[in-house]
């Protein structure tokens, strides 16, 4: 396994291996409206910093877990270690026989090089793997793609769930040195997408199948940096 690099690529501001932290509300919005199996194990396999893990777990999921190609937060109980998501062995979690995969996967970059289609391998590996449920959290202009067509046709999602309010989602590595501003004004929009293993998608009279879409309606205004921070 190769060291993390750390700079970024020429002419480039994306984090070079697409580390963006997402915030913690954004999951507790997600069990907010679709409902999780309380008897299944939870994994994110890009999971960082842990704040989806952490978010499930203060929501009362007792078997939650993250995993990572770097040890970003090695010392945390919910981090299982180290583990390519796309390497040849696979880690004893992902055979368990009940699992949902919910992940903030990276979009486009690898080692500070552009890899097309990155988002769309990482949620076939995510289906190939998962018993139940995977959720992904994506950029809204995501579901606009010619290349993607299959993918929605092949594994059609049970539902598409529009963030109204942006989050904020800054480079990992980035975070300390912004301070209070890190989690501050999201410029992008995103959804969660959700594809369901024990589901079968809507089809409308034709027979095609096709995703409900859904708008999750923004928190209530956070007056103050701090507690926007807190909330986090």
């Amino acid at each position: 396994m190769s060291g993390e690099l750390t700079a970024r690529p020429k002419g480039s501001k994306r984090h070079p291996w697409d580390w963006y932290v997402e915030e913690k509300w954004v999951t507790h919005r997600l069990a907010d409206v679709i409902e999780l199996e309380p008897d299944v194990t939870y994994l994110d396999p890009f999971c960082g910093r842990l704040h989806i893990p952490q978010a499930l777990s203060e929501r009362g999921f007792t078997h939650v877990y993250g995993t990572d190609l770097f040890a970003r937060d090695p010392g945390h109980r919910l981090f299982l270690g180290q583990h390519d998501f796309f390497g040849d062995q696979r880690h004893l979690l992902e055979a368990s026989g009940r699992l949902s995969i919910i992940m903030n996967p990276p979009f486009s970059f690898q080692d500070g090089r552009l890899k097309r289609g990155l988002a769309e391998k990482c949620i076939r590996q995510a289906l190939s793997i998962a018993t139940h449920k995977v959720c992904a959290l994506l950029p809204l202009k995501w579901l606009a793609s010619e290349g993607r067509y299959r993918l929605f046709m092949d594994e059609t999602p049970i539902g598409v769930w529009i963030l109204c309010e942006r989050p904020s989602m800054p480079p990992g590595d980035m975070i300390e040195q912004l301070g209070d501003n890190a989690y501050d004004h999201g410029k992008i929009d995103y959804m969660w997408v959700v594809w369901d293993k024990n589901c079968t998608p809507a089809r409308d009279s034709r027979g095609t199948p096709f995703a409900p879409t859904y708008w999750i309606p923004p928190r209530e205004k956070i007056a103050t940096k701090a507690e926007r921070k807190m909330a986090a």
